[in-house]
């Protein structure tokens, strides 16, 4: 690879990767001053507040100190007999649909700075129970640890952040499992994707998906036309991608071949690189930011494909531009969302772009809405993390120039 062709963009770069410096630094000072007894974290008794906002905290260099406490307030108030973590007043929206979610996401920050909530050996043999023999991840298997509840669907979510826990931890076999089965969704996907479509849903069987029914194409497509869609799969499965891609050359090579993996992160790329600017304005474009800056960095690392690079980059910058920057708001965060449960209930026509600081938009949950709230705490958290990936990704490309 000959990166001598990019070195004329280098101001260019060097500029989006101060500004992405500025946005991380402000947003962690927003999440820092949300801690209790000034704001929700660690304070309100919904893990929706704290899960994502560990991982912000950690990506914009928030005192580790401030994250311990929250995990230790997780820890404390939070965990079940049964390993898994929720609070009994939670809606099902969050202690049924995200049963699995937000615990991949903070446990994987508890094991970066060593937390002892990552090796707890009853919360991880509880996670490992939600992977199908298929390498898939559930969200949900019932409250019993000694009766799973398959579910009728496997997505990429609980999959991929599954993975990224198991790297986390250092367990080898569910890591490589996980990304298996990502291998398998892409592979499922690659015709459809031409034509400009992705199903995201795949029974324990291993088929794909495709039957879809008024009012749950949001929970089973993305195509490159419609403006406000479930984005993430294509960057949640990139970025895991990305990462098995360079443990297994580094350190699990006995354990596959690491090149299908690659393959399968640059066809979701090129999928992405079909849609339309537009798209890049729903807040639900984020995880895309995180796949491709994960993506941009092993390909320079890895002195992939020129042209695979830019691609890379492009994506990157314009989440990193028209989804986070864009939208942060003057305190350093992010508003909250109404995340639509189905593309046909009336707030799918929120618009989450800050007009002189302010959107237009409630911001409590509505009652009865087919939604789930996602306070500010829990976008500033997730945009945070996925922004670190960009920068690091921007970093390994300027110091290669």
């Amino acid at each position: 690879m000959n990166l001598k062709v990019l070195k004329s963009r280098e101001g260019e770069f060097r500029h989006l990767l101060g500004a992405i410096r500025v946005s991380l630094a402000e947003g962690g000072a927003f999440l820092a001053g949300r801690i209790h007894p000034n704001g929700p974290i660690a304070r309100e008794r919904n893990l929706d507040y704290v899960h994502k906002a560990c991982w912000g905290m950690y990506a914009s260099g928030v005192d580790r100190r401030l994250i311990w406490r929250i995990l230790d307030w997780i820890v404390d108030e939070a965990l079940k007999p049964s390993g898994d973590f929720y609070f009994p007043e939670e809606g099902p929206e969050y202690q049924v649909m995200q049963r699995l979610y937000r615990p991949l996401t903070f446990l994987k920050v508890a094991a970066w700075i060593g937390h002892p909530s990552a090796g707890n050996a009853k919360v991880i043999h509880r996670i490992l129970q939600y992977q199908h023999s298929s390498g898939g991840v559930f969200n949900y298997i019932g409250d019993d640890p000694d009766n799973i509840e398959e579910q009728e669907s496997i997505g990429s979510l609980n999959t991929t952040f599954f993975g990224h826990l198991m790297v986390a931890l250092g367990r080898k076999e569910e890591a490589v499992k996980a990304g298996r089965w990502i291998l398998q969704l892409v592979e499922a996907n690659r015709e459809h994707m031409r034509r400009g479509v992705m199903y995201t849903q795949m029974t324990p069987k291993g088929e794909l998906i495709t039957h879809v029914e008024p009012g749950e194409k949001i929970a089973k497509v993305v195509d490159n036309k419609d403006p406000k869609q479930e984005f993430w799969h294509v960057g949640t499965c990139m970025a895991y991608l990305a990462v098995l891609y360079e443990k297994l050359r580094e350190d699990w090579s006995s354990l596959d071949d690491p090149e299908p993996y690659l393959d399968s992160a640059l066809t979701l790329l090129k999928f992405e690189s079909s849609m339309p600017l537009y798209t890049y304005l729903w807040p639900s474009k984020c995880k895309v930011g995180w796949g491709a800056g994960e993506l941009l960095r092993i390909l320079v690392k890895y002195e992939g494909e020129v042209e695979a690079v830019e691609e890379a980059y492009e994506a990157a910058r314009k989440v990193a531009v028209f989804t986070f920057m864009d939208n942060q708001l003057p305190n350093g965060g992010w508003p909250c969302m109404h995340y639509p449960l189905s593309e046909l209930i009336p707030e799918i026509k929120y618009e989450y772009k800050p007009l002189k600081g302010m959107v237009n938009v409630p911001d409590k949950p509505i009652p009865g809405s087919k939604t789930i709230w996602l306070p500010p705490e829990e976008t500033t958290g997730e945009f945070l993390g996925e922004m670190k990936s960009i920068e690091e990704g921007l970093k390994e490309l300027l110091e290669r120039l």
